[in-house]
């Protein structure tokens, strides 16, 4: 006899589970025992049927019930299981809208587009008045990226429906990644004024607000929507972010740690893909952990200032997992016995314990009176710097130079982030002709760094980035470097990190770490903030600039 494939023999003991629980009249033990047979074999044409059954008490009729199973199972991240439940519809009911608008998302969430668009054309050609089909319509259309497709869809569906909560809910989330953040308030704002418990709205009001830079407001909002739903683990992390800028880490940095829970989805923070427990605090004495990175490179830069504290509990291994860029520099921290670059090659070994960076400030009861300001905690390689300190041109002062972050033109949200901390290298003019002031440009990106060739000959910096492969490379140049003007990206965290001299140009509404009201840091001695004064005007804060360089 051929051995059952392993892969087999849980759907198998599931669907005996839950032929037993249903046959017990125990519905909720039978629906999760088919749950683990429909994560097994999504397409299980009988464990589909039997959870429609079980679901709608054996009340409703075949469609129906296949319709209802298949909504239970998208919500609960089921997405190729909730497919299947949709085509069985179909083959019953070919010409269901509903069914197929639905579809159309579930192949959304499986990066089947071309599919999912082709079904959704063909639930609006059957009705292009759906309200289901319109709003699912936008949806697709904001994942792919087709802002003003997405805006298209839901007009056209307000317009029939103005008083549709999910319809205005759904545009305030999409003029918050169009950078309009004024209509994403007043959007939000609609949906309340129609239905004031929806706990979602109320967060993305609140996420509204806070890119508004109005903080207190959005600390309201978030509150409210926990008030509505204490389990909401986005608004927990998101209220987080308000707290934090304030300063108030005692009770943030708890907050902080839904940002991990699986609950969120796609927008949270994955933890990392291996079997050993996290750290919560347990003695490390003789033990070992990974540290794992997560969100941006800054994040990493600022954060793994706790690894020597975390080896200082008396741990026998500390490894720091990092993106490849990070793993030469992260070689000069203390308490790393072991750097892991995240490259796709080799294996993590086995670890007692594991935890994200950001996780530590929490772990260590951080303050804003407590935080580990010690700088350098990074450093460049001595041969490398020396090397660099040949090539860069002679100068009394010199001067890094970064002017816009990272696009992610494939992240509506982060890509609008990134317009409002970003400039273009011609918005620097005036200050590169400042007299005496040699300038290095740092900047990197495929589409911001060929800005140079923009500017005028005589005020065009030194561009050494082509001899650039990582992060210690680029901590090599600016140790030869007087001082690094920033708009807020890794490079401000990595000049921090080394204890050089660095101004941060900051967004109105600022990044949390960056506080509020403060031209100080407390994470980065050496640090100097430039704030916006108004939303989108950056004329004031290079003038401040240039005077504050005319000063030296």
């Amino acid at each position: 006899m051929t051995p059952m494939p392993d892969s087999a023999r849980p759907a198998d003991d599931a669907w005996r589970d839950a032929l037993a629980a249903h046959a017990e009249g125990r519905h909720d033990a039978a629906l999760e025992a088919l749950l683990r047979v429909l994560d097994a074999q999504p397409a299980n044409a009988k464990a589909l049927e039997l959870a429609a059954r079980t679901l709608a008490g054996d009340t409703e009729a075949l469609a129906d019930a296949h319709h209802n199973l298949a909504a239970w199972l998208y919500r609960r991240g089921r997405f190729a299981a909730a497919g299947h439940a949709y085509r069985r519809v179909l083959s019953i009911r070919p010409d269901d809208v509903s069914a197929l608008s639905n579809l159309a998302l579930t192949l959304m969430r499986e990066a089947r587009t071309d599919e999912a668009e082709a079904t959704l054309a063909r639930a609006l050609a059957l009705d292009p008045h759906d309200v289901g089909a319109l709003l699912n319509q936008g949806v697709l259309m904001w994942r792919l990226g087709r802002l003003a497709a997405a805006e298209a869809a839901y007009r056209t569906l307000l317009d029939r429906w103005p008083d549709h909560v999910a319809a205005w809910n759904n545009l305030g989330l999409l003029y918050k990644d169009m950078n309009r953040l004024p209509d994403s308030e007043a959007a939000c704002r609609r949906a309340l004024a129609l239905d004031d418990g929806i706990a979602e709205v109320h967060n993305n009001l609140g996420n509204a607000l806070w890119q508004l830079g109005r903080v207190e407001a959005s600390i309201e909002a978030y509150r409210r929507a926990l008030a509505l739903r204490p389990d909401y683990a986005a608004a927990r992390a998101n209220l987080a972010l308000p707290l934090l800028c304030l300063g108030a880490y005692e009770e943030a940095w708890p907050l902080y740690e839904a940002r991990h829970e699986p609950s969120i989805g796609e927008g949270g923070v994955a933890r990392p893909p291996v079997p050993y427990p996290q750290w919560r605090g347990e003695s490390l004495a003789g033990k070992s952990i990974l540290v794992w990175p997560e969100q941006g490179l800054g994040d990493s830069l600022q954060f793994c200032r706790y690894v020597p504290m975390v080896k200082a509990l008396g741990a026998a291994q500390v490894s720091v997992a990092c993106a490849p860029a990070l793993a030469r520099l992260f070689e000069t921290l203390a308490g790393a016995d072991r750097v892991i670059p995240l490259n796709g090659e080799g294996r993590i070994e086995g670890h007692d314990y594991w935890c994200l960076t950001m996780s530590l400030p929490m772990r260590f009861g951080t303050t804003l009176a407590t935080i580990p300001a010690r700088a350098p905690y990074l450093h460049a390689r001595d041969d490398e710097a020396q090397a660099w300190r040949a090539r860069l041109p002679a100068g009394a002062l010199k001067v890094g130079l970064v002017w816009a972050g990272h696009p992610r033109e494939d992240q509506a949200a982060s890509n609008a982030i990134d317009q409002r901390r970003s400039l273009d290298a011609r918005s620097f003019a005036p200050l590169l002709r400042t007299p005496g002031v040699t300038f290095v440009s740092l900047q990197l990106g495929a589409t911001t760094r060929p800005q140079i060739a923009d500017l005028p000959a005589e005020a065009r910096p030194f561009d050494p980035m082509d001899d650039v492969r990582d992060f210690a490379d680029t901590a090599a140049i600016v140790a030869n470097l007087d001082l690094v003007i920033t708009v807020d990206t890794s490079m401000a965290h990595l000049a921090g990190a080394l204890g050089k001299p660095v101004w941060v140009l900051s967004r109105y509404a600022a990044c949390w770490r960056w506080l509020k009201n403060r031209d100080d840091s407390p994470w980065y001695p050496t640090a100097r903030i430039f704030r916006q004064s108004t939303r989108d005007a950056w004329g004031d804060v290079l003038q401040r600039v240039e005077q504050a360089i005319l000063a030296i």
